[in-house]
């Protein structure tokens, strides 16, 4: 069994080569052969259906370039994840709607689409949202990774200010848990499974991921966070996905984010345990 291990030629970093290290590591172990592409050396036009590369059977793509994906699946390779499921992770706002009763969200209002060149220049909105969500009211950007592109705004003033800094691009607002502030589990699932999980916390942001500042610790689900995380990657299509479960009243989980690439090396740093090895299973599972 031959694949490819797709990845982003201009993403650059050591936390990400350590991850494709990972995963390469883990197609050895499981016997698989795994070449890594980068999007760039896969350029051609569309009519030549990758000129004369010999094919994969599948493809780990560890990417959020959906204009490939898809062509990859045009030609009938097995992708993991698929480009649709990608594309809903990707941007927050599909995200949103495509776990809207599914599972427990925090309540949501999207933005109104505008313009380049335009932006928001009526705020109106904000302060509708503000009166339905209260105040502190998360801001998302609908593209955005390591919560870089999350804010939390404490009035309306701060809200506009953040609606200018964000110009034209697409957010959602939704409520703050403020049983959550600066806590979260994230859950990794493979195969409708969990594989493993983490609490991760912060005592100085709102927002708990390790980039931001953040710690982690070995964590067990409750039997209702790790069926949300499942059913959550089950609505969006996932073979595997980091799923972040807010705190909700009495411990409620609330799904906040689904990630379809998973950055699981602080998974591994925190218990030990290495999603790859479950990822390749999974794989040579459904092709076998």
């Amino acid at each position: 069994m031959v694949g490819w291990l797709i990845v982003n030629s201009f993403v650059d970093s050591p936390k990400f080569h350590e991850l494709y290290d990972f995963l390469a590591r883990a197609a050895r172990a499981h016997h698989i052969k795994v070449e890594i592409k980068t999007t760039d050396a896969l350029l051609s036009p569309l009519d030549c259906h990758f000129g004369d590369v010999c094919l994969p059977d599948f493809v780990l793509f560890w990417d959020k370039d959906i204009y490939l994906a898809r062509r990859l699946e045009a030609e009938g390779i097995p992708l993991f994840n698929s480009a649709k499921a990608i594309e809903l992770c990707d941007n927050k706002i599909f995200t949103a709607l495509a776990l809207e009763g599914c599972v427990k969200t925090p309540k949501t209002i999207i933005a109104p689409k505008t313009f380049e060149g335009l932006g928001y220049t009526k705020k109106d909105f904000i302060k509708k949202a503000i009166a339905l969500l209260g105040l502190p009211m998360v801001i998302k950007e609908a593209y955005g990774s390591f919560g870089k592109q999350v804010y939390l705004a404490h009035s309306f003033e701060e809200a506009s200010a953040m609606v200018d800094q964000i110009g034209h691009k697409d957010f959602l607002m939704q409520e703050y848990i403020a049983q959550s502030h600066g806590k979260d589990v994230r859950i990794n699932v493979v195969g409708g499974k969990v594989v493993a999980s983490i609490l991760r916390y912060n005592d100085h942001d709102f927002r708990s991921n390790i980039s931001n500042g953040g710690s982690m610790k070995p964590y067990t689900p409750t039997p209702a966070q790790a069926h949300a995380a499942c059913q959550a990657c089950d609505r969006l299509g996932l073979d595997f996905a980091g799923v972040d479960i807010l705190f909700g009243e009495e411990d409620e989980p609330i799904v906040c984010e689904v990630n379809s690439n998973p950055h699981f090396k602080s998974t591994f740093d925190a218990i030990g345990i290495d999603m790859s090895m479950s990822i390749m299973a999974h794989i040579k599972g459904k092709l076998s």
